[in-house]
């Protein structure tokens, strides 16, 4: 990734004040979900349907946003959201609800923008929990 790009993704949040503050996932939220599971495969498990679904709606909310399908672009925000609530993806949730509210009249009320900054934190978020489930392995 060139040097510019990053600076321009960091930007990015920068634009969005209501976001910065939030935790990328929260640790123990994402820990007392693995906890009670009780059984570490199950855990993986869930976390990998998380990744792929979570990968999923986002592709799915660039594509109702292409086509301005406000009533899907919503459902795939509120799936979204509900689903990174659930891990402890904070920032990821709160972004989701974000674009759900605004998919609350015909025409969606977004820019690209925060689509963009809605990929990228799905990224951060992949890091910080394969980071965790690192954790989580026995030596």
């Amino acid at each position: 990734m060139e040097s510019d790009e990053v600076v321009e993704k960091s930007n990015l949040l920068q634009k969005y004040p209501d976001f910065i503050d939030l935790e990328i996932l929260d640790l123990g939220e994402f820990e007392g979900l693995r906890l009670s599971i009780g059984n570490d495969l199950a855990f993986f498990d869930v976390v990998t349907t998380y990744i792929d679904s979570a990968e999923e709606l986002i592709e799915l909310i660039k594509s109702t946003f292409a086509d301005q399908d406000a009533n899907k672009f919503g459902l795939a925000s509120h799936s979204l959201k509900s689903i990174s609530t659930s891990i402890g993806a904070v920032r990821l949730s709160q972004i989701s609800r974000h674009l759900e509210k605004a998919s609350k009249t015909e025409k969606i009320t977004v820019s690209l923008e925060i689509l963009n900054l809605l990929s990228d934190e799905y990224t951060k978020v992949i890091t910080a929990i394969k980071t965790s489930v690192i954790g989580f392995m026995p030596e």
